[in-house]
Parts: structure tokens; sequence; C-alpha cells
């Protein structure tokens, strides 16, 4: 980096501003070398397109040099003992057909959390994620797991013959790999994980919240906010009342058939609050395990109940087909919640 630093010329540039790197290997403002202040993770990252930079390169050692650290940084499959980790992410998911993997060409929040893994970690990563949030519904703190080993910047054949490698630390891990993120997804924390820890299996409660409008909202919060018009807020007070910590069959909350291994007993406690704050008002609930678009269901059910097609006392009993499926733009994974021995482990893990 110290001899690229000086054959392209780069210096302290101002934040914002493209490196000299940047320019040659015609990298744009929305790259993930826009900002210069962190140009040393950008030529890590980029190292692939040095071949780019080869090619219009004088001299033989400059071409040498630049295809050296070209190797250097190529994904690989090193037999190295693979380690449990653990991430956590926010994340807009308007653009994305949800959280889950699919098909080649469909962009997913795990296909490109999994990518940039792979890059940060030089080896293919497969994830496994806390809850397979819907096409454009959002998070605060998703969590999932993956396994990868962990990695050194000096190159294989040097660490082949050494006692001791200092392999990259976590904060460096975090941000290189919020780097290579796109700009819609964050990662919050980035850590080492206990033997056996499940994303999904070893959580106790996750926690959700809805927000609507019964106004017009201003467009930074149009992405992540229902206008639904005017409600009667009393009585979805009222209705919430009926639903919170009730234990009851909440399968008129749901779509389709349940899978009892992933969502649990279609029978289940949840609690729910409302918070009012302007024309905003936001929904919470929590429970151990939800059933399908269960959240959305039950705000589409609290909303019919504001606009008066719902009697408060009724919506415990309500059916199916008295019950719509609120859009997923308002609506927010945000915290999974682990026992305390379980948080104690993953805070202690180094």
């Amino acid at each position: 980096l110290t001899h690229l630093s000086s054959l392209f010329g780069m210096g302290h540039e101002t934040s914002g501003s493209l490196c000299n790197l940047c320019r040659y290997l015609d990298w744009g403002p929305d790259s993930i070398a826009a900002s210069c202040s962190c140009w040393r993770f950008a030529c890590w990252i980029g190292l692939a397109k040095l071949e780019k930079a080869s090619a219009r390169t004088d001299g033989s050692k400059g071409k040498e040099r630049i295809k050296a650290q070209q190797n250097k940084g190529k994904l690989s499959t090193p037999a190295k003992p693979l380690k449990p980790w653990y991430l956590i992410l926010a994340y807009d998911g308007t653009d994305f057909a949800g959280w889950q993997r699919q098909a080649e060409g469909v962009r997913t929040l795990q296909g490109e959390v999994e990518k940039a893994l792979s890059l940060v970690f030089r080896v293919e990563v497969r994830t496994v994620g806390a809850s397979r949030t819907d096409s454009g519904v959002h998070a605060r703190g998703q969590v999932c797991h993956f396994e990868a080993p962990e990695i050194s910047d000096r190159s294989d054949a040097k660490v082949d013959h050494v006692d001791h490698v200092d392999f990259v630390d976590h904060e460096t891990l975090l941000r290189r790999l919020r780097l290579t993120l796109p700009a819609a997804i964050f990662a919050v924390k980035l850590g080492a994980a206990p033997v056996n820890f499940h994303s999904r299996l070893s959580s106790v409660k996750k926690n959700y919240s809805y927000r609507l409008s019964t106004m017009h909202v201003m467009p930074f919060q149009a992405r992540q906010c229902w206008t639904c018009g005017e409600l009667d807020l009393e009585a979805m007070h009222a209705a919430i009342n009926v639903l919170h910590n009730k234990h009851m069959d909440y399968i008129a909350f749901t779509t389709g058939e349940n899978e009892p291994d992933y969502h649990g007993p279609v029978t289940k406690s949840v609690q729910l609050s409302m918070k009012i704050d302007g024309d905003i008002i936001c929904l919470s609930a929590s429970s151990d395990r939800f059933l399908y678009k269960m959240v959305r269901r039950i705000v589409g059910a609290l909303v019919e109940v504001g606009k008066g097609r719902l009697s408060p006392n009724d919506i415990a009993t309500a059916s199916r087909q008295q019950i719509p499926t609120a859009p997923p733009v308002g609506l927010s994974l945000d915290e999974v919640v682990y026992p305390s021995d379980v948080q104690r482990l993953l805070a202690s893990c180094k």
C-alpha cells in the first residue's frame, strides 16, 4: 500500500474527494472508495481492479508490484479452521426482495451480506438470519451467524512459516465490511460467537415496531412509514388492551400454512404497545416467535379498528377475511433478544 500510495500520488485527501488511484481505476462517487479518508481499505477491497491499472502502467517494475498486490488480495478457500461469528445489521429493505437468499438475479439482503462477507473474509460465506424479513421490511437489529476463518493481511506463504500470526482485529474487519456493503445495509456489530450459538434458535424474543402516519410525511420518512389517514386512537388503545399478553390462537393473523418448526405454535401471547408523536404512531410488538406476516396483520386489524370497521372487543375473534395485511413499508425488526448467559458469552468472545 505504501508503494501504491507513491505510485499513484496519493496523499491526505479531503473527505468526499477521489484520490489519484480512485480516478485512475475509474471508481465513481458511489463506489467504496468515495471517501478517500478510507483509501487504504478501498485499495484492499479493490485489488481485483488493479489489473486494469497494470495494463496502463509504464515499466515492468510497476506491473510486477501491482500483480503481486493483486495476487495477495484474491479470494481463496484455504484449509484454515473455521470459527463461529455473529453480525448485527440495520437496513432499509425497500429495494430488496426480502432477507432470504433467492434465485440468481434476485437482489436480497442475505445475498448482499454474504457477498460482502465473502470479500472481507476471502472465503465463501453462508449466513443464517434470526428472521426472514419480507420484501420491503426494514431492520434496526437483525442478527445472523456464520462460519469463517480468522484472516491475516500477510500472504498464506508467510503465515505458514511463522510461529505467531497477527490476525486482523474485529474492528478492522467491521470497517472493511461497512465499506463493502451497499449503502442501504449497515453493519452495526461484528464479533466472535460462542460455540453452538444460533441466531434464531438461541433467541428468546423478537421486538418489532410499525410506524403509521395520519398525515403525509416528509420524503425521507415515507420509505419507513405507512400513511393511512385519520384514526380513532382511543379505539385502537382499547383493541391493544384486548390483545396485549392474551394467550390466544393467532391463526387469523397469518396467511397460508403455518411452519411449526420455524414459527412455533399458532397459540401464543404478544406484548403490544402504542406511542404517539404528533402525526406519527409507533406500534410495538414482542413475542418469542411470530407467525408469517403476523405483525403486519395485527397492525392491519388495529387500523380496521381505528377506521371504525372492526370493534375493539371483536379483534381477538376476527376471521382471516376481516383482517387485512398492512404494507411492509412501516415494519422494522428492532431487536433480537437472547438469554443473559448467551449475551455474556457474546460480549466475552474474542
